[in-house]
Order: C-alpha cells, then sequence, then structure tokens
C-alpha cells in the first residue's frame, strides 16, 4: 500500500451464490452503462463516480490449502480529483 492509498470500504460477507452474482451483475450494469457504481453490501453501502475509458481490471487466484480464493479489482482515475487535487469528492458517498 502507498503512503496515499487509504482503505474507504471493506465488507466481508457470507452469502449465496445467487446473492454474489446479484451484487457483480449490479456493479457490471453500471459499469456498462456508465452511471455512478453503487455497491450494497452488509448493511454498508458506497457510490463511486463512473469510471471512465481507461479502466485497469485485474484478476487474482489464490490457494491456501484447500480454500480457494478469486479477486477481481477495477481501478480507475477519479477524474474529478485527477482535474483538481482541491476539489471535494462529492460524488464519493459512504454511508
Amino acid at each position: 500500500m502507498s503512503d496515499d492509498e487509504e482503505t474507504l470500504f471493506e465488507v466481508e460477507v457470507a452469502q449465496s451464490p445467487e446473492d454474489v452474482a446479484g451484487t457483480l451483475r449490479s456493479i457490471a450494469d453500471d459499469l456498462e452503462s456508465g452511471a455512478d457504481i453503487a455497491v450494497d453490501l452488509g448493511g454498508e453501502s458506497i457510490t463511486l463516480s463512473a469510471p471512465g475509458d481507461d479502466l485497469e481490471f485485474e484478476v487474482e487466484v489464490e490457494r491456501e490449502g484447500t480454500e480457494l480464493e478469486l479477486e477481481l479489482e477495477l481501478e480507475w482515475d477519479d477524474e474529478q480529483t485527477a482535474d483538481d487535487e482541491s476539489v471535494p469528492q462529492d460524488d464519493l458517498s459512504i454511508e
């Protein structure tokens, strides 16, 4: 983690495959439509500004004993703060 990196939202909950698919589908729908990305999980939620065209996608699979872990990561520049560091992040909401 770099010095300027901060965790804004992190939730881990046990869910059924159907519920996980619904969450992923909602994120995919937001990405496809260009809408802000809303994540509501385990009673917590966050809304992020929509990514532009330059989106980095990383997939990582790990094994520890008999447990498999699949990590999906999306990364993009927050255009509002990239243009002017003094601009508050009004489009980022954590509830």
